[in-house]
């Protein structure tokens, strides 16, 4: 461990101890309820956001079903207006959609419904959001808070079905047993995988996100009532070769995310544990490899924006409750670079982002007021052209 990190470590220290008045999880209305679920991906040249939202500007309907729709803008500049198109509109709300694109250019859309019942559904569009097949696909009947990556022109969609109430977020509940299921580039759906299926309601998973190589999916979830984050990984047949435990010690809220580096030729894990942040390695095989432990905690529901500068693996990540986490990866070690400073707030809503240019991040971020962009220039000389 560096002799600087306490140090580094010291602002958002000081960050926790006054946080504690601001914790989301202290506050009686669900921010959910304006906007949940963002996602930035490229397609081709261009970037695209999707997001739900109970409209734009959102107006939420506290005390009833939520009305949220799911929105897309193709964006133009990191600082230019956003303008809102629909993409979904059903009644009840359709939150939070996830989204990933395959080799193929094909888009996958899913999101939990609550239309009919709670269910998993999904729609497919090509690069220019010309529909290929149409919202609904029923991914799962029952199912809920869903995920997708793409491996290959092959997608994995993650969800949970069943609902235990009491315990979790707000007192809310929590989901029961977690699943996942193929869908091909046409849309046909392969056979449900049971990742966590067991019939003790005292064991509890959900919230699974999922990520994609070239040749297998890693699946991570947290459990309860004792909040470890547990992986599986998924092979291209669709067979559960691998689990493992990551780390124990996960807030409520759920803080955490897996992402696929084809420089480092492994899954990076990162989340928060206790009051800290933590940075897992995840081999092909499905074997944590590595965990650095004592970083800046991670923002519930954000993402851990992975990027390559010559040699280097730069991951970066928003800060509870404010600020900017920016580390440098590589196959053995996990390097705390800097924290940002930065005024902005973070919400639990949805947080995600991508590299625009060497050393230049754009966030997308949901809070109650609506979708906002967020240009961060990493400041790093040895990451600049």
């Amino acid at each position: 461990m560096s002799r600087f990190l306490p140090i580094l470590l010291l602002p958002f220290l000081l960050q926790a101890l006054t946080a504690a008045a601001g914790d989301p999880a202290s506050n009686k209305e669900d921010h959910r309820a304006w906007q949940h679920g963002v996602d930035l991906i490229r397609v081709g040249g261009r970037l695209l956001v999707v997001w739900g939202s109970a409209g734009n500007p959102p107006r939420p309907r506290l005390g009833g079903a939520w009305p949220h729709d799911v929105y897309y803008a193709w964006l133009e500049g990191e600082t230019a207006a956003v303008g809102p198109q629909v993409l979904v509109a059903r009644p009840e709300a359709q939150e939070p959609p996830s989204v990933a694109i395959n080799t193929r250019g094909t888009i996958l859309m899913t999101t939990e419904d609550g239309e009919g019942g709670i269910n998993q559904h999904a729609g497919l569009w090509d690069s220019d959001l010309r529909v290929l097949r149409p919202y609904p696909i029923t991914i799962r009947r029952g199912g809920h808070s869903g995920h997708v990556a793409a491996m290959g022109d092959r997608f994995l969609v993650t969800y949970s079905e069943g609902w235990v109430e009491g315990g979790g977020f707000l007192g809310r509940g929590t989901g029961d047993d977690v699943y996942a299921r193929t869908v091909e580039n046409d849309g046909r759906l392969g056979p449900e995988i049971r990742i966590a299926v067991d019939g003790d309601r005292r064991r509890r998973d959900g919230w699974p996100l999922v990520a994609g190589s070239d040749r297998n999916w890693l699946v991570v979830w947290q459990r309860s009532p004792e909040r470890s984050l547990q992986s599986a990984l998924i092979s291209a047949k669709g067979e559960v070769t691998a689990r493992h435990t990551i780390i124990g010690d996960l807030p409520l809220r759920y803080a955490y995310d897996v992402e696929y580096s084809a420089a480092l030729g492994a899954y990076v894990v990162a989340g928060t544990s206790g009051e800290n942040g933590f940075l897992s390695l995840v081999s092909l095989t499905g074997e944590p490899v590595s965990t650095r432990r004592w970083l800046p905690p991670m923002v519930s529901e954000s993402r851990i924006i992975l990027g390559r500068d010559g040699e280097q693996v730069i991951g970066v990540y928003p800060v509870r409750p404010r600020g900017i986490a920016v580390v440098r990866i590589t196959g053995t070690n996990v390097e705390l670079l800097k924290i940002i400073d930065h005024p902005y707030a973070w919400d639990y809503a949805g947080t995600t982002g991508i590299f625009v240019a060497p050393g230049r991040v754009l966030f997308a971020t949901l809070s109650t007021t609506g979708l906002r962009l967020i240009p961060v220039d990493l400041g790093l000389p040895a990451l600049s052209r």
